[in-house]
């Protein structure tokens, strides 16, 4: 499954600039009374107001390709929608009405510009309030998509160069020619290191014989906590296949009896300098 991104978070900047906008916008409609339009315009306004809201509430309830609900559904949304904007349209005009007296009792003439600067305000202030958007995940990857292709380091090209560098036979001419021109296999995600990696060589490629076997040269290293390892390269149908890292064969038993992992120090392939290589008795 494919996560979606969230919506990235706004600088400080952004954030003022939309205060100050939404502010003077709200203090600009505040200008305006609503006790002065005529009672069809106050009725055109609430129901208006109504089917613009039934209106979101039915596009915004079209669904997508996994789930549409029915038209009944989303109807009786629009309607309920509509119905609370209307009334919402309908008891804003009186508060406004309530605030708009109350000031002129207060002895305040033209209530209005007051009224205008404090919604101003308030608009603003609630704007600011609101908690910023997170910042934005990483775009989450395809478990589905399957294997990808890239370039080997340079460092492990090495490695695996000295393996093949031990010896004339078992194909390593042939091997080595693979190297230069093999790419690495790895499953797109999270870039977590594996003890194995999967070589991608071209069809065209010369093949060995035998066909399918072990390299009889390893490279061993010891890990940070002392625990020796070594590195085999597996060759299948002629051409190269695996790299692995693994407990030598002799310190099985002592592996499978330690209480440390052989495993939990390992977080890359070694380097060229840090092996000795081993061909096989």
């Amino acid at each position: 499954m494919t996560s979606s991104p969230d919506a990235p978070k706004k600088s400080p900047r952004a954030r003022i600039a939309t205060a100050l906008i939404s502010g003077a916008a709200s203090g600009a409609l505040t200008l305006i009374d609503p006790a002065r339009f005529k009672p069809c315009t106050r009725r055109s306004l609430v129901a208006g107001s109504g089917a613009a809201y039934a209106a979101v509430a039915w596009v915004g309830s079209s669904g997508n390709e996994e789930y549409k609900p029915g038209n009944v559904l989303r109807g009786s949304l629009a309607l309920g929608l509509g119905a609370l904007g209307a009334i919402a349209t309908h008891y804003s005009f009186a508060l406004d009405g309530k605030i708009h007296q109350s000031l002129l009792r207060r002895g305040i003439g033209n209530p209005r510009p007051l009224m205008a600067v404090g919604s101003g305000i308030l608009t603003a202030a609630l704007v600011l309030m609101e908690s910023p958007a997170q910042e934005a995940e990483p775009v989450g990857y395809d478990h589905d998509a399957g294997p990808a292709e890239r370039e080997i380091s340079v460092e492990l090209r090495d490695l695996v160069a000295g393996m093949l560098n031990a010896t004339e036979d078992f194909g390593a001419p042939q091997l080595r020619e693979q190297l230069a021109v093999a790419k690495e296999q790895y499953w797109v995600g999270p870039d977590e290191f594996s003890c194995s990696l999967s070589f991608v060589v071209p069809v065209d490629a010369a093949r060995t014989v035998p066909r399918n076997f072990t390299f009889p040269v390893h490279a061993d290293f010891t890990t940070p906590d002392g625990h020796p390892m070594r590195v085999s390269l597996q060759v299948h149908d002629g051409v190269l296949d695996t790299l692995l890292i693994d407990v030598p064969h002799e310190q099985l038993g002592t592996a499978n009896t330690d209480d440390d992992d052989p495993f939990e120090s390992v977080t890359g392939w070694p380097l060229a300098s840090e092996v000795v290589y081993t061909p096989e008795a």
